[in-house]
């Protein structure tokens, strides 16, 4: 195909590629990530994946309802994603059978059978700490301290029901609980490679990148889960890149998840193919330089926007520099401007600067490319329609009519 892929690209230079994944969205649907891989396994059990038809599969064993979740109903948890998630799940015994277990053993096994090739590219996608906050009950424990607390959860917890306004506060401490304890459980998990990658010496000559793809809300604002519009909890992600040579350092560069193809072939002193989005980041941060992205930006697709309708307020998308973050409406003066570290909207204080960002966002949407008949529906503020045959994507890797989310997917029974 002739869109450039970073697997296929390391493939032609001489390198084995392997996928690793627990998240059915790369698979499911024909998203196809694995093609350009020259090998790829998926472990299941994650959110979505239907992998069995069983209308009597049992509950998982760490699971129960509990009282104070009792305005949520008796049979939320029975249907819909709950419902399919346990299926996914119903040989679930021990914490080795949970999916992110299997996956970080799995990683660890590759490193052992792979330690005396001379170039690979592991990609490992791991799908916790997403959704369901479901950790086995030992790692609940350390986060819910109250002493008759046997480590079960109730599934009604895990999804829209959380943010129900009638839920009480013992439960909305029990919910804040469960994130850590997935997050301390996936620790544990991710733990076994890099006991892998120290014990086949690796560690010694193989660069390991470490991130996220979006982060999430636990209780700011009074929610729970990530949404609309993209704020920093959601886009500010942890990085890590950890070189064999064991130089250490922070830096403030501004990196959004198409720089890593460039990155990582700069990393291998490879060259780049024509055609790029992305830029090196590390080079420019062992150098202490500023990098090349004076913006990032997140969220909201076209589909998104067509929901704004005549409101002048509805956030399309947000840019974000090195101090500020503005929710971008079509209009400068129905955006909202926060420093980044606060949540208080300051947009009435700074004018100047909710002018000079929204102005920077749309240039760094028309340098990206975007259509532009959207870019001048942009600059003239919002007027008029939203234009209805702008491009919002050409079609790639699927036919035409292919819809590219997987809840678009999932609309029968």
């Amino acid at each position: 195909h002739e869109r450039q892929t970073l697997p296929a690209t390391l493939a032609e230079r001489g390198y084995a590629t392997q996928l690793l994944h627990d998240t059915p969205h790369l698979v499911n649907g024909g998203h196809n990530f694995d093609w350009p891989f020259h090998a790829w396994t998926f472990i299941r059990g994650a959110e979505v994946d239907r992998d069995w038809i069983d209308d009597s599969a049992d509950w998982p064993d760490n699971w129960c309802h509990q009282p104070m979740f009792a305005c949520l109903g008796e049979n939320v948890a029975r249907k819909g994603l709950l419902q399919t998630y346990a299926r996914a799940n119903r040989n679930r015994k021990k914490p080795e059978d949970w999916n992110c277990a299997k996956l970080f053993r799995s990683a660890a096994q590759f490193l052992k059978d792979n330690a005396r090739r001379e170039n690979f590219f592991l990609w490992v996608d791991c799908f916790d700490p997403h959704e369901p906050w479901d950790a086995p009950p030992e790692f609940m424990k350390k986060y819910d301290a109250r002493p008759d607390y046997d480590g079960r959860v109730d599934p009604r917890s895990f999804f829209g029901g959380r943010n129900n306004k009638d839920l009480p506060d013992e439960a909305k401490e029990h919910i804040k609980a469960q994130y850590p304890a997935k997050l301390t459980w996936m620790d544990h998990c991710f733990g076994q490679f890099l006991d892998a990658l120290e014990s086949t010496g690796l560690d010694r000559n193989t660069a390991v990148i470490l991130t996220g793809d979006h982060g999430t809300n636990v209780g700011e604002r009074g929610t729970f889960g990530k949404g609309q519009p993209v704020r920093e909890a959601e886009a500010h992600v942890p990085l890590f890149i950890r070189m064999p040579d064991g130089d250490t350092g922070r830096s403030d560069i501004i990196v959004q998840p198409q720089d890593f193809f460039s990155t990582i072939l700069a990393i291998l002193g490879e060259t780049e193919p024509a055609g790029l989005e992305g830029c090196d980041v590390l080079t420019p941060a062992r150098r202490g330089e500023a990098g090349q992205r004076q913006l990032a930006l997140a969220g909201g697709s076209l589909e998104r926007w067509n929901q704004a309708g005549q409101n002048p307020n509805f956030v399309l998308f947000t840019a974000f520099d090195k101090t500020w973050s503005l929710e971008v409406a079509a209009q400068p003066e129905h955006s909202r401007l926060a420093r980044l570290g606060s949540l208080d909207y300051v947009e009435q204080v700074h004018p100047e600067i909710v002018t000079q960002m929204h102005a920077a966002a749309i240039d760094e949407l028309e340098r990206r490319g975007t259509d532009p008949e959207l870019i001048a529906w942009l600059r003239n503020g919002g007027e008029g329609e939203l234009p209805t045959n702008a491009q919002y994507w050409d079609g790639y890797p699927g036919p035409a009519g292919f819809r590219p989310y997987f809840s678009k997917l999932y609309t029968g029974s």
